[in-house]
């Protein structure tokens, strides 16, 4: 019993030396007062804070005197001091100035928010606020200091007229955070701004305009609502605009047959390695053994790549331990290629000429095709277009074929040479088609793209035609679209 008692009582001194020990790191450090340099933007990768900041900054703003005020703002810690120092703590310390910034006392403590009246002023007024994370525990981990925020109080309101919103980023890995920025007109306005998500399932907005977007899901096959745009809403009396942000590492990609698609992680932290990335078809994933930064897929198929996905793991490393984590999965859609067609081509109707011009030589200007008649397979706006969705294959041509106008109805007299002027000056078509019944090439193109022409301004050329009798004359345009061979 008594060597029991013995141990107890060096296990005691033994814990008791150890915190005395402890309690030798603890840093000595000055008081600290307002104004600092704002620390650096905080680092985090997919919701670990690599370096510690401010995710939140208090904001300048235009306040009405005798009104309330709240700020917010939100610092995090380091995964380091976190994992080292977890009996640590830091608190809030608010810093206010009134003097334009010579001097400032504490105005508010241990609160990512503080409220406040604004004073009663007859003129506009300027105060100033910043915001300190103070470190207490064990180690050598500084304070942090947020931006300075400049609050201009106003005698009384000053309507919006009109808003810009911006974003400190307008994309987002899952569930790391940005904050929205309201610009008001004038710069002096005093209305509140009010914060919306289009969806917030996808990332939320609070007051203050800080996005927070949601975290990535284990599903793997692409489909799930963690990944996407989302669009964030800033609203002051009447007046709304709006950012679009990315949300998710990697967003789905849609691409045709044979072309290739990539997908990219965006701007990773230094100390964020791809470890690999892996390909999901039917509920399998394969490794595809690279740590690049994107990953290509050079001819995707119908067939083999369609509704496939893709997600990477990263590593990082805290405290000499490498860790992983897994990014969202984004879907690869794929269009079957090799379509090419003839989507538009326009009737022409040229309207009246007297006999007496017929005879004569004459130029006739398009009309509405519906003007007269009923239009037939073409239409009546002069469109004339070819779809190209390959991304493969040889060059292909368009051409039409005139045949010679002809009388309608019996014992009818004969029009002279004719030609017809196609003619889209916009798009530098101008190509004369004669009445003959033999083709004409209109365009070639050898690089995949489809063409839209506008022949509305197309023209009828008439050589003279002694032999013309009153009557309707037509004919008939076909046009061939060829595809050469791959």
């Amino acid at each position: 019993m008594r060597n029991w008692k013995q141990l107890l009582k060096m296990g005691l001194l033994g814990l008791v030396i150890i915190i005395g020990s402890l309690s030798l790191w603890v840093p000595a450090r000055a008081a600290s007062s307002a104004p600092q340099t704002p620390t650096s933007p905080p680092v985090s990768i997919m919701g670990i804070n690599l370096a510690g900041g401010f995710t939140q900054q208090p904001m300048d703003s235009n306040q009405v005197s005798g009104y309330k005020v709240t700020l917010a703002a939100k610092g995090t810690r380091n995964l380091l001091e976190a994992a080292t120092n977890p009996f640590g703590s830091r608190k809030y310390v608010w810093w206010e100035s009134t003097d334009n910034g010579n001097t400032y006392s504490t105005v508010g403590s241990n609160s990512t928010t503080y409220t406040f009246t604004a004073p009663t002023v007859t003129q506009p007024t300027q105060l100033l606020f910043q915001v300190e994370y103070d470190f207490t525990g064990i180690g050598l981990f500084y304070n942090e200091w947020s931006r300075i925020a400049t609050i201009d109080v106003e005698p009384s309101r000053v309507p919006t007229t009109a808003i810009k919103v911006t974003a400190d980023k307008t994309y987002l890995n899952n569930s790391d955070t940005t904050v929205a920025h309201a610009a008001l007109t004038p710069k002096n306005a005093t209305d509140r701004v009010t914060w919306t998500s289009s969806d917030p399932s996808l990332a939320t907005v609070d007051e203050y305009g800080d996005v927070t977007a949601t975290s990535a899901s284990s599903q793997t096959d692409g489909t799930a609502h963690d990944h996407g745009t989302v669009t964030i809403t800033g609203s002051a009396n009447g007046h709304s605009d709006d950012v679009k942000i990315a949300i998710g590492a990697l967003q789905d990609v849609d691409t045709i047959e044979g072309k290739a698609a990539t997908f990219s992680l965006k701007d990773l932290p230094t100390d964020v390695t791809v470890n690999n990335w892996y390909r999901v078809q039917d509920g399998q994933s394969t490794a595809l053994n690279t740590t690049d930064t994107s990953y290509t897929i050079t001819k995707p198929t119908k067939s083999g790549d369609d509704g496939t996905s893709y997600y990477a793991v990263l590593n990082y490393t805290v405290n000499g331990s490498t860790k992983s984590i897994t990014t969202n999965s984004a879907r690869l859609t794929v269009t079957k290629s090799g379509l090419v067609s003839l989507m538009a081509v326009p009737d022409f109707n040229f309207g009246e000429a007297n006999l007496s011009d017929l005879s004569q030589a004459l130029t006739l200007d398009n009309l509405d095709a519906l003007a007269q008649g009923q239009a037939h397979d073409g239409n009546s706006n002069g469109e004339l277009s070819v779809l190209d969705s390959r991304y493969a294959g040889g060059p292909w041509t368009l051409s039409a074929t005139l045949q010679p106008f002809g009388f309608i109805g019996d014992n009818g007299g004969e029009l002279g040479t004719t030609s017809l002027d196609l003619y889209d000056p916009s798009n530098r078509l101008d190509k004369t088609i004669p009445a003959n019944g033999e083709a004409t090439s209109i365009y070639t193109s050898s690089d995949y793209d489809g063409q839209d022409w506008d022949v509305s301004n197309t023209q009828l050329d008439l050589g003279p035609s002694p032999l013309a009798s009153a009557g309707s004359y037509e004919s008939t345009i076909t046009w061939t679209l060829t595809e050469a061979p791959s």
